[in-house]
This record gives structure tokens, C-alpha cells and sequence, in this order.
């Protein structure tokens, strides 16, 4: 059986449990771009509660709710109220929930408003929302660098609820990286702390408990651990109806249907499917599991012509939508083998085009989510059928040489970039077990065994300065990014001209090199050792030891260690777990 529901159901599911985390917490905020809007006299007098409860009773009317989140924000602006602008931000946004390339540049001006205030909530809540953006596009590494910022100030701040949603959103990424068990745990936990927090409401546990069993019935269909899978879809439903979630009730009818599936109970999957498909129409997710479900059951149950009739809906609405998971690649692949088997080359060509095409999409989103995923047509695999197909070709005369090559310089394209990915890999492993089996050499930064008197330069004069040096690198002052070369050269009574001689001389670098490396040593000793240090962005770690910017700092560390820092924080987090 290969995994299925790997993205599908976690992307569907994070953009509707965003609008409830918009919900739930009320100082939360999305900042939007300067828009007039019209507030209407019966509403300018209204209070900010007021306003806020007719949004939420509203909520299903966009152009009633729109008005009201807009007042909201106005009156806000009006009395230039900070945080009440934040919130205003917030219903403004939970409106335009959906764009969450939008709704990144919300974020972003959520921390630039809020990154001063001494609050509960924010700048924390900013990159909290940055990062569920940036997992709903696929961009999963600088999801995490900003979930644990925001941990950060949810921990300092002993923001309870904030700590919940962010431990969420990190599970789902260990799921979505296929650290199924790690993110299983974390579920588990999270039922526990909804068990024993206050500060949450009664309606929103009940919402919340939904979500965690939603997840872990979707990791236990994923692991195919469908015992386990049924508790938590038997518990999800159960909740449901005892607390009238209409939308939860069907997503685990759904659930049951897929389960039922993998137990090749086809008859039940299918009632079950049945049963959930009025309220899966209304959402182009749910419409494209439903056929894709079908599709895999009608073909197992060898009605070929249903099948195909499935497969192709679901294609047509992905091609639509362009919502790339991991089901798309399997019904890719169904069409190849289809073409294939009735000797349609033309179409089995435009299907392998379009499985080549998926491929570089998953990994460009993900290398870890793309290793989770089953191929029966890797790139040998492929080529071996292009070959077969070019032969075909050949004799039959139906496609171009131009196109022929061209499909041949794809795959070799392809097998290039598979081996070069894989010599990049060796390579940051063996540069990474090198800096933590070793303790950095200080030979860069020490004296070399070169004569004591530099022509030119009185020997007093040199050892004043070698010593000033030594002083320099054990008080680890060269992490202040104000550093020159004329400024130490004042700062230990020298000028600028012998103490570049003594560093080219005695240090075998330049001034610039040398600053450089005694910052990255210290970089890296400070992460092998500080678990809080390692939480930091690439941002925050550069400027912290002294560089201006982003690109200086990783340019310096790669040329130093021959990683990138992110890579060496990511796989030591990786061994201290």
C-alpha cells in the first residue's frame, strides 16, 4: 500500500483550522493594506465587543462580516489604539484567510507594529502566523524558524494558548517530514494540556479536540496503523455530534471511509463516502478525494472504465486548482500505465511530462516530505520507458527529433541533479561530523611558526601587539559588529598599517578573513553548547556575533565549515534528540 493523505488532508485542514485560531484568540492580529471602506453611521457608535459579535454571528455572510471587521478596524485607527488595531487587523484578515501570500505581508507588518509593545500576545503571534502561511505553501523550513520564535515569546510570556496552537503547528510538520512518531507524541500531549488549561473556553476545547483527533486519526491512516486510526475516528465522531461540529462530523466520516479502504472493505468506504459526499462538494478538497478514493476502489474492485472516469475528474481538478500533494503523482502515474497498456504513446509521453513536472514540484517544496513518498517511476525507470518509447517512435514516425532530445536532456538533467543532490549530502555530513567530533582547531587564530620579528617593525612593537590579540580573541570582543581595523588598531595603541602586517604576517589572512573566522568559531562552539542559541533565526545568530547581514554570515560560515548554518542547526537538533 503506498501513503496517501500525506499533504491532502493536513493543507485542508490547516486552512480551516487557521479561520478558528483567528477566532479563538481575540488580541490577534493580521496587518492588511490601507483600504477605504465605508463604515455606516449605525455603527460608528458601536463598541469594539459589540462590533466583534456581530462579526462572529455573521461570519458565513462575507458581506456582513466584511462591514463589521471594518469598522472595527477604522474605529481602531480613529482612536489610535495599538493593540485594538492589531485586533481589528485580525478580522479584517479572517475574512481574506485564504491568501496566504497575502496574508505573509499581513504578518510581516503584524511583528513591524507590534515588535516594541510589551504584550501577551505579540510580536509572538505575528510569527506564529507567519509560519502557518509558509506551511500552507510548502515552505516548511522557514515555517519552523518562525514557530519557534514565536515559542520563544509564547514561553517568556507564559501565553498558554499561543504555546498550544504553535506546539500544533510543529507537529504537523514533523508529520509532514514523516517523524510520524514524534508528531503522534506530540498529539497525545496536546490532549492532556486541553485537559488540564484554563484559559480556553468550553467551545473552544470541544473545536480543539476535534483538530488534535482529526490529526492523529490522518497520521494513523498514513502509518497504516488502522486499529489505532478507528479509536481516534470513533472518538472524533462522537464529539461531533454530542457538540453539534457539523464540519467535523464529516471530515471523520470521511476519515472512516479511507480507512475502511486500506482494510479493502470497499462496500463500507464507499457508503462512508457516500454519506460525507454532500458536504465534500462544497470544497474543491473534498470533491478531489472523493473521486481520487473511487477511483483507487473501482479500481481495485477491476471496473477499469469507472476508474479511469474518477482518475481523469480528479486530474481535471487539479490541474484547475493546482493544489500539489502527493495523490496527484499517483494519478500521474495511473494515466502512464494506462497509455502504456493501450499503446497510446502520444498521451503516455504528455503523462510522463506531466509526472517529471510534479516531481520537480514536490521537491522543490519539500526534500523531506518527497522521501516519504512510494515511486514506481524514478528517474532509471523513466528513462528506461523513454528509450522504449523513442524505439517506438522511431519506427512509427509520430513525434519530432526536437521533442526526443529534448525528453532526453530532461532526464539526464534529472539523474544529474539526483547525483549531484546526493555528493552535496555526503558532503554537509561529513563536514558536519567533522565540527561536532572535533573541537574547532584554534591554528587558524594562533601564531605560526614564523621568526618574531617582522621587518619593519620593532619587536617590542609586535609582541605588544600579539599580546593586545590574544586579549582580543579570549574576550571574545570581535562579535561587536562595530569592529575595524582602525578601531582595534586605537584600541591597543597601534597604528592601522603594523597591526594589518602583524595579522597578515602572523594569523596568514587579512584583517576582514580574519575577524571573520574568529566569529564563525565562536558560532559554532556556541551552538554545539547553547539550546537556546539555537532557536534563533539566521538573522538574530548573525547579527548576535557581529554581522551586518544574513548573506555575509552564511557565505562566512559555508567558506569556513563548509555547511550552511541552517543545516548545521537543523542536524543538531537532530542528534541531541
Amino acid at each position: 500500500m503506498k501513503k496517501k493523505n500525506v499533504l491532502k488532508n493536513l493543507t485542508s485542514s490547516l486552512k480551516k483550522w487557521f479561520l478558528l485560531i483567528f477566532l479563538c484568540i481575540t488580541n490577534i492580529s493580521i496587518a492588511q493594506k490601507d483600504q477605504q471602506y465605508y463604515v455606516p453611521d449605525s455603527l460608528k457608535n458601536k463598541t469594539y465587543k459589540e462590533l466583534y459579535k456581530a462579526l462572529n454571528l455573521n461570519s458565513s455572510d462575507s458581506l456582513k462580516s466584511s462591514i463589521y471587521a471594518w469598522s472595527f478596524l477604522n474605529k481602531a485607527k480613529n482612536e489610535k489604539d495599538t493593540i485594538k488595531i492589531a485586533a481589528g487587523f485580525t478580522q479584517v484578515a479572517s475574512i481574506l484567510i485564504y491568501d496566504f501570500n497575502e496574508a505573509i505581508k499581513y504578518s510581516d507588518s503584524i511583528i513591524l507594529l507590534t515588535r516594541h509593545l510589551k504584550n501577551d500576545t505579540y510580536p509572538g503571534f505575528g510569527y506564529m502566523t507567519k509560519g502557518m502561511c509558509l506551511t500552507s505553501l510548502g515552505y516548511y523550513d522557514e515555517a519552523l524558524q518562525n514557530y519557534l520564535i514565536a515559542y520563544d515569546y509564547a514561553s517568556k510570556n507564559n501565553n498558554q494558548k499561543q504555546l498550544f496552537y504553535i506546539k500544533n503547528n510543529i507537529a504537523q510538520l514533523k508529520y509532514f517530514w514523516g517523524n510520524y512518531h514524534e508528531s503522534i507524541e506530540t498529539y497525545k500531549n496536546q490532549l492532556v494540556f486541553l485537559e488540564n488549561i484554563t484559559e480556553f473556553k468550553p467551545y473552544e476545547k470541544k473545536e480543539l479536540l476535534s483538530n488534535v483527533y482529526f490529526h492523529l486519526s490522518n497520521i494513523y491512516i498514513s502509518k497504516k496503523s488502522l486499529d489505532s486510526a478507528q479509536i481516534y475516528i470513533d472518538l472524533g465522531i462522537v464529539n461531533s455530534l454530542k457538540n453539534n461540529l457539523k464540519y467535523s462530523y464529516y471530515n471523520f466520516v470521511s476519515f472512516a471511509g479511507i480507512a475502511s479502504y486500506y482494510k479493502k472493505n470497499y462496500q463500507a468506504a464507499l457508503d462512508s463516502l457516500d454519506k460525507a459526499l454532500p458536504y465534500d462538494n462544497l470544497s474543491v478538497n473534498g470533491l478531489f478525494n472523493q473521486y481520487y478514493y473511487r477511483g483507487l476502489i473501482s479500481n481495485e474492485l477491476n471496473k477499469k472504465t469507472e476508474a479511469f472516469d474518477y482518475f481523469k475528474k480528479a486530474d481535471s481538478i487539479y490541474e484547475t486548482s493546482q493544489d500539489m500533494v502527493p495523490e496527484v503523482r499517483d494519478i500521474k502515474e495511473y494515466f502512464v500505465n494506462y497509455y502504456k497498456e493501450t499503446n497510446d504513446i502520444e498521451n503516455q509521453l504528455k503523462y510522463i511530462d506531466h509526472l517529471l513536472h510534479v516531481d520537480s514540484i514536490i521537491n522543490k517544496n519539500s526534500i523531506h516530505l518527497n522521501e516519504t513518498i512510494v515511486k514506481k517511476y524514478d528517474t532509471p525507470q523513466l528513462l528506461a520507458e523513454k528509450e522504449k518509447i523513442i524505439k517506438s517512435l522511431n519506427k512509427q514516425n509520430q513525434l519530432s527529433n526536437f521533442y526526443i532530445y529534448f525528453l532526453s536532456a530532461l532526464l539526464l538533467l534529472a539523474s544529474l541533479s539526483v547525483f549531484f543532490l546526493f555528493k552535496k549530502k555526503q558532503q554537509y555530513k561529513n563536514s558536519f561530523k567533522k565540527l561536532v567530533s572535533v573541537r574547532e582547531s584554534k591554528e587558524n587564530n594562533t601564531i605560526k611558526d614564523k621568526p618574531k620579528n617582522l621587518t619593519g617593525i620593532p619587536k617590542e612593537t609586535i609582541e605588544s601587539i600579539l599580546n593586545e590579540l590574544t586579549k582580543f580573541e579570549e574576550k571574545s570582543e570581535f562579535i561587536d559588529n562595530n569592529v575595524t581595523l582602525n578601531s582595534l588598531s586605537k584600541t591597543i595603541n597601534t597604528n592601522s598599517n603594523y597591526l594589518s602586517k602583524v595579522i597578515n604576517f602572523y594569523k596568514q589572512k587579512n584583517f576582514s578573513n580574519y575577524l571573520a573566522d574568529l566569529r564563525i568559531d565562536y558560532c559554532v562552539e556556541r551552538l554545539k553548547t547553547d539550546s537556546i542559541f539555537r532557536k534563533y533565526s539566521i538573522k538574530a545568530i548573525a547579527t548576535e556575533i557581529g554581522f551586518n547581514n544574513t548573506e555575509s554570515f552564511s557565505k562566512a560560515f559555508y567558506k569556513k565549515t563548509g555547511i550552511y548554518p541552517s543545516y548545521f542547526i537543523k542536524e543538531l537538533e537532530k542528534m541531541f534528540k
